[in-house]
């Protein structure tokens, strides 16, 4: 017959008095590795991991080591960052179940875009009709106060003010366009994002990549806007519109202040007015140079220029014009 082993355990249970093996047994391991069997848990190692033995050594019970705070703050973060996940999902079926009920198919979501779009257009359109009543009556009041000069009379506080006042007018008039196409824009991003996922919903074919399109749309829309490096003043850039107003513009400057230089009016068929100013961009908290072309308009309908090439141009390098300013000043030292 084989001679039977006895292991360390059975031995130390053989040697505990009777009435140790009634109650618990402890195996637990201390920072040097050695294993320890005790009947009590010593207070200085209550922390550790344990295992519960009976009278024979057998495991009735693991004890896992209490986490550490560090532990505890992981753990804490994983719940945490569930509920959220969970919270996201739930959220991504309320709204694919809105979007579902709102719209029977794309073009529904394209027809609703586009209505909201013309209506930010009409607004536009208003504010620009504003613009040039503003140009002009900016323009006589200061033609007038020119002619005062000339005949040796002053020119009161008050009509400076009211220059003033119809000059910021126009400068919030311009900030107002800019505003309408940031609107714009959050609604063509909003009605891509639901037209893709209606697509995917619905497990049509994504034949083009509708927030991308958005994007590309809204970067042309701005073509006549330059946003100034965050800080900056933007006097290299403003010196290079103004000059840029000048080398495009068919018409002779007719009003030059310190933050926007506007053109006489069209009265050509093939004239350009452009306005050139130097505003502020709450959304973004810089300022920005805002470029305004006009023309004659030969088309009322479709409100078309008779140098309507031309004006696309113009558009096209305004901001890389200006770009080239912003590079200079950046290198200087």
């Amino acid at each position: 017959m084989r001679p039977r082993i006895i292991t360390p355990i059975i031995l130390f249970i053989l040697f505990l008095p009777p009435t140790a093996l009634a109650g618990k047994l402890y195996k637990w391991v201390d920072d040097k590795g050695q294993t320890h069997y005790t009947q009590t848990l010593p207070p200085t190692d209550a922390h550790r991991a344990r295992s519960h033995l009976d009278e024979h050594g057998i495991v009735v019970k693991e004890v896992d080591a209490a986490k550490t705070e560090e532990e505890l703050q992981q753990e804490a973060e994983q719940k945490r960052l569930r509920q959220e996940q969970q919270r996201l999902v739930e959220q991504q079926q309320a709204q694919d179940r809105v979007l579902l009920r709102t719209f029977r198919s794309a073009d529904d979501i394209l027809m609703t875009r586009d209505g909201q779009l013309q209506a930010v257009d009409t607004s536009v359109r208003v504010t620009q009709a504003n613009i040039r009543r503003l140009k002009t009556t900016l323009e006589e009041m200061q033609q007038d106060a020119a002619k005062r000069e000339l005949r040796g009379r002053s020119v009161s506080k008050r009509m400076l003010q009211d220059i003033e006042i119809k000059r910021q007018a126009l400068e919030d008039a311009y900030s107002s366009i800019i505003e309408r196409e940031h609107d714009k824009n959050r609604i063509r991003q909003s009605f891509a994002r639901d037209l893709k996922r209606f697509r995917e919903l619905k497990k049509l074919e994504q034949s083009d990549d509708p927030i991308q399109k958005a994007r590309d749309s809204f970067d042309h829309a701005l073509q006549n806007v330059y946003h100034c490096q965050s800080g900056d003043n933007c006097e290299g850039p403003w010196q290079r519109a103004k000059a840029y107003l000048k080398a495009h513009s068919t018409t002779p400057v007719k009003i030059e202040g310190d933050n926007i230089v506007i053109t006489g009016e069209p009265m050509e068929d093939d004239d350009i007015s452009i306005s050139v100013s130097r505003i502020d961009d709450p959304k973004r908290g810089s300022l920005v140079i805002f470029m305004d072309l006009q023309c004659k308009i030969i088309s009322l309908q479709k409100r078309l220029c008779a140098n309507g090439e031309a004006i696309n141009r113009i558009k096209q390098g305004f901001r890389n014009e200006l770009a080239k300013a912003g590079d200079l000043s950046q290198s200087l030292p």
